[in-house]
């Protein structure tokens, strides 16, 4: 019978093509595979080590930073969790106890799957959430959208709406824009009604008519109190909102007999 030795065991963890590390009962890494090894040779200059094994005799918790000691200790095997590495890689990890003959704990193996930079992917979050947000939404008007406004309203999130509502009014042909500021339950800052003014501007060069609906007591308090001037339609509610548009393009809305 084939028996496996030490030697063929690094050879065969070298094989393997996933992140290995092993670590002593005190925590500290004393084998990485070939993998880990050009893993680590890449985001290992980020935290001042060049050479991937200076992280021999690293402790495991210190180095996977949101994995506490107590975790480990906690007997719950194996263990898998979504972490932050040196601050700026997410990485999914599995850790599980190591057993010698007799079947005692004298160690940790762990692995790394799926390291990606974390900032890169709150970037990416971040677009998507940008694509997401504020939608311009066609209507039954053909020459009209609507934008739902909601939560707090910022400069980037305005210069955002501008960008995303002067490029799709050009490329349609709108000629009205309806905001619904229903979803925005806080008082309205000057620079950011400022803003939005400019907004409003800019579509009204391109010939786009801007209609505010569904303005709340707060952010109508602030208007005023700034003295802020609305240079716009206003109307309650997108109900009479969209009927001023109806009016203004010639649409009539007729009941069906049956």
């Amino acid at each position: 019978m084939y028996k496996i030795d030490a030697i063929d065991t690094v050879q065969i963890l070298n094989k393997i093509n996933e992140n290995i590390l092993i670590a002593d009962e005190e925590y500290k890494i004393v084998f990485i595979n070939d993998s880990a090894k050009q893993l680590l040779a890449q985001i290992g200059p980020y935290v001042g080590i060049n050479d991937p094994e200076d992280f021999l005799g690293q402790n495991m918790g210190e180095l996977h930073g949101s994995l506490k000691k107590e975790n480990l200790s906690s007997g719950n095997f194996p263990l898998k969790a979504s972490i932050i590495l040196f601050n700026k890689f997410s990485a999914d990890i599995s850790v599980n106890h190591l057993k010698n003959g007799d079947g005692e704990n004298n160690g940790y193996v762990l692995t790394w799957k799926d390291v990606t930079d974390f900032e890169e992917t709150l970037e990416e979050n971040r677009k998507q959430l940008q694509i997401l947000d504020m939608p311009v939404i066609p209507l039954s008007v053909d020459s009209a959208v609507l934008i739902p406004v909601m939560g707090k309203l910022t400069e980037d999130r305005l210069t955002l709406l501008e960008e995303k509502i002067s490029l799709y009014c050009g490329e349609h042909g709108n000629e009205f824009v309806i905001f619904d500021f229903t979803g925005v339950s806080h008082e309205l800052d000057a620079s950011i009604a400022f803003r939005l003014q400019k907004v409003v501007n800019a579509l009204k060069l391109m010939g786009v008519q801007s209609i505010y609906v569904g303005i709340r007591p707060e952010m109508a308090k602030s208007i005023v109190l700034d003295g802020l001037r609305v240079d716009v339609p206003t109307f309650n509610s997108f109900v009479h909102g969209i009927r001023y548009v109806w009016k203004e393009t010639g649409y009539e809305l007729v009941k069906n007999e049956l």
